[in-house]
This record gives structure tokens, C-alpha cells and sequence, in this order.
């Protein structure tokens, strides 16, 4: 796999994630559709008063990605609140 250089999408700051372009990363971009497709999870998103539902792919070291067109989008998945 190259090494991948994520761009932060400063377009969505209330959104904060990170993406990289189908055509720059070509394999790093089918490596990720293949899990979202086959171990990815439903999960809906709401962002401007909008709820859409996405697949997601939780992988390993505390990210979540997604596809949307030719973008794969990568975001750090919050820590989980401890119970009290």
C-alpha cells in the first residue's frame, strides 16, 4: 500500500473528517469500498438538519470510514463516555 497523505475537509469544520480522491489512491480506495460493503455498518448521520444513512466500516485504531461518489472519508471515532 503507498502511504496515503489525508486532506482534512475544511469545508464541513462542524464535521470534522479527512478524505482522499478515488484516483489518487486507487487501491487504498477498493481496500476500503470491500469492507464497507461487506463488514460495514448502517448507521444514519444527521449534519445541517439533514439525516442521511451511510455505511460505515469501523476499523482499527479508532477510525470510521466511509464512501460517498469517488471519496473515501475517514473520521476519528469518539472515545466512549465511561458509566458512572
Amino acid at each position: 500500500m503507498p502511504e496515503v497523505h489525508w486532506t482534512y475537509a475544511k469545508t464541513y469544520p462542524d464535521a470534522p473528517h479527512e478524505y482522499i480522491l478515488r484516483w489518487r489512491y486507487p487501491e487504498v480506495f477498493e481496500k476500503y469500498r470491500r469492507l464497507i460493503r461487506h463488514e460495514g455498518v448502517k448507521r444514519p448521520f444527521t449534519f445541517r438538519g439533514r439525516t442521511n444513512v451511510y455505511r460505515y466500516y469501523y476499523g482499527e485504531h479508532g477510525w470510521k470510514y466511509w464512501v460517498i461518489g469517488h471519496v473515501l472519508s475517514r473520521a476519528r471515532i469518539p472515545p466512549k463516555n465511561p458509566s458512572v
